[in-house]
């Protein structure tokens, strides 16, 4: 389940994600015919990606054009968040399974700063960027509410779909997805 971001818990606000979650996947449903290819239980966007630049943890400088002609899942996701967690093995072995030439996975941290990230990264190694948003203004520009929540953006910078909450990402039918828009 998605968690929201000042971390607070509570019978209104499972209540509340869960008529959120249901919400979603009416949408998902409602949308699975328009526009392009979407990911089975996602929400379809078919939209231009608003381009932005976020730092890796050595300082350099990231722009999501910097991937144009790749395939691209922008994840929102923080240190205090354990549904964020539990699905990051999964992106990586996702990654691990992809071709990297045509696919990117693009980590973005809401935390408050690179502090819990580095202990997070003490303890787990993935290779898949993490960069830093913990200003949130990406996540503000792409409508980011809840953590984790990842964009799928096609090779032309079209926002396919956004996943909201964790995913195994590594499903048949994700592998599948993702392996013939990469193949397009």
């Amino acid at each position: 389940m998605a968690e929201s971001r000042n971390g607070v818990s509570g019978g209104r606000v499972k209540a509340a994600l869960a008529v959120a979650c249901l919400a979603c996947l009416a949408v998902a449903g409602a949308c699975s015919g328009a526009g392009g290819p979407h990911l089975p239980g996602s929400v379809a966007l078919d939209r231009p990606a608003p381009d932005f630049e976020v730092q890796d943890r050595a300082g350099q400088v990231h722009r999501l054009s910097d991937f144009r002609g790749k395939v691209v899942l922008i994840n929102f996701w923080a240190t205090w968040c354990p549904p964020c967690l539990e699905e990051m093995p999964s992106m990586e072995s996702l990654r691990q399974q992809m071709d990297e030439t045509r696919l990117q996975i693009m980590a973005l941290s809401v935390d408050a700063s690179w502090e819990p990230v580095d202990t997070f990264l003490q303890r787990n190694t993935f290779g898949f960027g993490i960069y830093s948003d913990f200003e949130q203004k990406v996540a503000e520009l792409y409508g980011t509410h809840m953590v984790p929540e990842t964009y799928v953006v096609d090779q032309q910078g079209v926002i396919l779909c956004k996943v909201v909450g964790d995913r195994d990402w590594t499903e048949p039918s994700v592998v599948e997805f993702l392996k013939k828009l990469i193949a397009a």
